[in-house]
């Protein structure tokens, strides 16, 4: 019962001994119209004797019906439910509204069991917790390593592939984030296969692009890489009497620190007794004809500078397992 109100209703004939009687409660299967919600609620639980003639008494008064604490199976579509805070409930040492906990501290001679064992099509469906992107609140899901236990780690062990699906009801652009301590976003990789993170990225590898040749064939093509953290740009100008000032591109010269020497390579394009850099500053450059030559010979340049803020890093030693530990 409910509030007075009767939700399931059982008749037995027992045998009483020295006035004393026992019986198992409940239903032997599911039962039409009690659903998993009912038995989330508060129960208590009436009972009426009769001798099926003259006498009939309910006994008072009814007794609460509480949770097992362990149970083997529970009905299908069961609930656990309860609304509890870590305030009042917490500071009775309770930390959940479930715990499934198994001891045994296994070694490779005897492993322990798992703890919950979760077998089925859909796996385990999660569901309540805040929305990652500002949307679907209430319907987001979330897991939590042990949040009581600040050096907590979350481990996922596979015999073959894990895999991410994204978008799997096809209605948004979806990302997987990586978010800091703070909050900020400091990675995440579209469903597109777009990655962008804050920070150094290293490699034991190469790093390659792949290209899709005219043939259909995919090759492989690779960066090339530097002792220093350089930036570069491209451009082409044009001697004027033997005299060219080319103008750094201000969007470029944003990334780069001009300040520093920086290098400049020169190809000609056409017959002339030679090219050199006569002036270098933080906007700009001046390219001269060498032996005091007058063409008006087109070139092509290339524009080498340190990016701005890594102007002293040079071939750092370093280990790959200390990126782990960061």
């Amino acid at each position: 019962m409910t509030g007075g109100t009767s939700i399931y209703t059982e008749t037995k004939t027992l045998e009483v001994t020295d006035g004393l009687f026992d019986t198992v409660v409940g239903p032997a299967g599911i039962v039409a119209g009690l659903g998993a919600e009912d038995l989330a609620q508060p129960l208590w639980i009436e009972v009426t004797i009769s001798d099926g003639s003259t006498i009939t008494e309910t006994l008072a008064p009814r007794q609460r019906l509480y949770g097992a604490p362990y149970a083997f199976t529970l009905m299908p579509n069961a609930y656990v439910s309860a609304s509890m805070d870590t305030i009042i409930f917490g500071a009775n040492g309770v930390d959940a509204v479930l715990n499934v906990v198994n001891t045994h501290d296994g070694d490779a001679s005897n492993p322990a069991l798992p703890a919950l064992r979760v077998v089925g099509e859909r796996g385990i469906e999660l569901s309540g917790a805040a929305p990652v992107d500002g949307s679907g609140g209430g319907h987001s899901g979330a897991i939590y390593s042990g949040s009581g236990h600040q050096d907590s780690d979350l481990a996922f062990y596979s015999n073959d592939e894990i895999a991410f699906y994204l978008d799997v009801d096809g209605n948004s652009g979806s990302r997987v984030r990586i978010y800091s301590g703070t909050g900020d976003l400091v990675c995440f990789i579209t469903e597109t296969g777009n990655l962008s993170c804050n920070g150094n990225s290293s490699f034991g590898g190469t790093k390659t692009a792949v290209v899709t040749m005219q043939d259909g064939t995919q090759r492989q093509v690779y960066t090339i890489e530097s002792s220093e953290v350089w930036f570069e740009d491209f451009g082409s100008a044009a001697l004027v009497d033997g005299r060219a000032v080319v103008e750094i591109d201000p969007l470029f010269a944003q990334t780069v620190n001009l300040t520093e020497d920086y290098h400049i390579f020169l190809t000609p394009l056409g017959d002339c007794a030679g090219l050199y850099v006569a002036e270098k500053t933080p906007t700009g450059f001046i390219v001269q004809e060498l032996q005091g030559g007058a063409s008006s010979v087109a070139f092509d340049y290339r524009i080498v500078a340190h990016r701005l803020g890594y102007e002293d890093l040079r071939l750092e030693r370093v280990n790959l397992n200390d990126f782990a530990e960061d």
